[in-house]
């Protein structure tokens, strides 16, 4: 999934202190892709690729965020 490659390069920080909520970061990822004007891939597309890119995924009852990675400032969805 290139386009996920070069939305995490553009837009996010990565670090080991990082986190960010799952779904902001989707919602992130969606209007970056609306913007440029490519394809968008499901939530859970998504979800797969980033474990596949080594960014942990956790799951809680309220609240599910990825570890590892953030999203710039100039690129939150709000």
């Amino acid at each position: 999934m290139k386009t996920l490659t070069s939305f995490v390069d553009d837009c996010c920080l990565i670090a080991t202190n990082a986190r960010y909520a799952a779904l902001e970061l989707y919602l992130t990822y969606v209007n970056w892709c609306l913007n440029r004007g490519c394809a968008v891939h499901d939530q859970f597309s998504f979800l797969e690729e980033m474990e596949e890119q080594g960014y942990v995924y956790i799951q809680r009852k309220r609240a599910s965020f990825f570890e590892g990675i953030s999203v710039l400032p100039p690129y939150r969805v709000e």
